[in-house]
């Protein structure tokens, strides 16, 4: 099947799992074809976004054939069969450096897949190689270009990771968060985003920013995919069944309104109403919520918890090769140490606290919905404001974004839903609701 096939089965939509792991299934489709499609992708738009710190094209074809060959002997490994995923490059692939944003650093090939790896391969999962990071997750602007206009940034860290899904260079992408590294660049590139519940995803095989903020999650275009993917990274439980079957039950959504959309720009508030609106009408029960007092001096909190852990971590390489180190982590790194034990146990204190009291924002509501971002993505100069993402990466409460609209200058939008830290379910439940109601009317929009 060629190309131009592969996209007329599938409307012309972007390239998502669901519907072709169903092709691959029933051979319809190789799994050398699907990727055959991507590396073209790849081929024609990589030279101008940048998504990619490192390509394996003949390890990728070599997984292909095998797991067609798998395909010929009647073995189907999973929803993920043949799926070609993006993995952010401070995460270890066997056979692929880990140079994590350092591109003039000439790094051994990692021995071993990181867990999450070693899962999505079980599963089936083709990797055409490492996403580009940021300079060690951190805030330095990446070379990496926005999709949608190429004058913008694709948002930081995952910037490889969510510019390549969005460009369809792969269907799905591994990224990592520790303020909004997930969430942010998923919504600046028009596609969604899972933030895990802390803990939830093995971080064995990643390079460790801080202890307490660091979460994985993948990246991909719909809540369905998110779910497949979740379902390939991690050994807990299989969420994916929960979506089988049309979410028809409308959440109870607490609408947050001080602490986040008082920081969104003036587009984003707009679009922000038109969303109330539809869901409101599609059945939702939305009430204005209000966060805790403590909640005010979160983004301190957490900048104070990175700074410190981040230099914990990576100080002792930063001393010795401090001028390979871009200006904005050397700023964290050098803010890190003189950040003094006590104010880091009051970190952790409020960390504690801050994860209780919030909590009650869920007595009377399923999900919280914020703005995911400011506003659209800004100029190439910043990855971007993680202010609407850091507070949920502090609290380590599970947040998925999707896309719900395109702005006058042809940017997208997207909303953050969180959910209750133990009722993982209910998130799910209703972002697959809010996909439903809000996606079609995107979908118009970046038709048009």
């Amino acid at each position: 099947m060629h190309q131009k096939s592969i996209m007329n089965l599938f409307h012309n939509a972007p390239l998502t799992i669901a519907p072709i792991q169903q092709a691959i299934k029933t051979r319809e489709l190789s799994c050398r074809e699907l990727l055959d499609t991507c590396f073209q992708n790849i081929e024609e738009k990589e030279p101008v976004l940048h998504a990619w710190a490192h390509i394996n094209r003949e390890s990728a074809f070599q997984q292909a054939e095998e797991l067609d060959h798998e395909l010929e002997q009647g073995h189907w490994r999973g929803p993920l069969h043949g799926i070609p995923v993006g993995i952010k490059d401070i995460i270890d692939i066997k056979g692929m450096p880990t140079r994590a944003g350092f591109s003039d650093r000439e790094e051994l090939p990692a021995t071993r897949d990181a867990a999450i790896v070693e899962n999505l391969r079980l599963e089936g999962a083709i990797f055409p190689g490492k996403t580009v990071t940021t300079q060690l997750a951190c805030f330095d602007p990446p070379p990496t270009r926005n999709p949608w206009n190429q004058a913008h940034t694709p948002g930081g860290s995952s910037s490889g990771s969510a510019t390549a899904v969005a460009a369809g260079m792969c269907l799905a992408a591994v990224g990592t968060q520790t303020g909004g590294s997930i969430i942010r660049p998923a919504s600046f590139c028009g596609i969604a985003g899972l933030k895990s519940t802390f803990g939830m995803i093995d971080r064995k095989g990643l390079i460790l920013l801080s202890d307490h903020l660091d979460h994985i999650g993948p990246l991909a275009h719909t809540v369905v995919d998110l779910v497949i993917m979740l379902d390939s990274m991690t050994d807990q439980a299989t969420y994916l069944p929960l979506l089988i079957e049309p979410v028809t039950d409308a959440p109870r959504i607490g609408w947050l309104t001080d602490f986040f959309e008082s920081r969104a720009d003036a587009s984003m508030q707009e679009a922000l109403k038109a969303v109330r609106d539809k869901l409101e009408t599609a059945g939702a029960s939305i009430n204005d919520c209000s966060l805790p007092t403590e909640f005010d001096t979160i983004l301190e909190y957490h900048l104070n918890l990175m700074q410190y852990e981040m230099a914990q971590n990576l100080g002792a390489d930063y001393d010795q090769k401090r001028g390979t180190y871009g200006p904005a982590i050397s700023q964290v790194l050098d803010a890190g140490k003189e950040v003094s034990q006590e104010r880091y146990t009051a970190c952790l204190d409020y960390q504690s606290l801050i994860g209780q009291v919030t909590r009650r924002c869920f007595a009377r509501s399923e999900i919280l919905i914020s703005p995911a971002t400011l506003g659209p993505a800004p100029d190439l100069s910043t990855t971007g404001d993680p202010s609407m993402n850091a507070p949920w990466s502090l609290t380590g409460f599970p947040t998925i974004s999707i896309p719900f609209s395109v702005t006058k200058e042809g940017m997208p939008l997207a909303i953050q839903i969180t959910g209750h830290p133990d009722k993982f379910d209910d998130l799910l439940l209703a972002a697959q609701w809010c996909e439903d109601v809000l996606r079609p009317g995107y979908l118009e929009q970046i038709a048009q």
